[in-house]
């Protein structure tokens, strides 16, 4: 059995990491619905759902895995119940 060098198992080790991460962000998506929901509210803003995807979308922009993941989970939840309720 062929024995991986350092970079190797790093590279795997990253790789697993940032996978974790983004299943762990994609738990937080309520919390990025509704902190969009917040600052449109405070901006007095209508809160429509074109508005709350175009925020997270904005947001979702970040370096932060968790954060992309969360931001993604919460479009595609909105997405789908806007859906639902057409």
């Amino acid at each position: 059995m062929a024995r991986k060098t350092p970079e190797q198992l790093a590279r795997e080790f990253e790789g697993r990491k940032a996978k974790g991460l983004a299943k762990g962000g994609a738990a937080y998506w309520p919390n990025i619905l509704a902190n969009a929901v917040l600052k449109l509210a405070q901006q007095r803003e209508a809160i429509t759902p074109e508005a709350l995807v175009a925020l997270i979308e904005r947001e979702g922009e970040t370096l932060d895995v968790s954060v992309k993941a969360g931001a993604s989970e919460a479009i595609a939840r909105l997405k789908q119940a806007v859906a639902k309720g057409a």
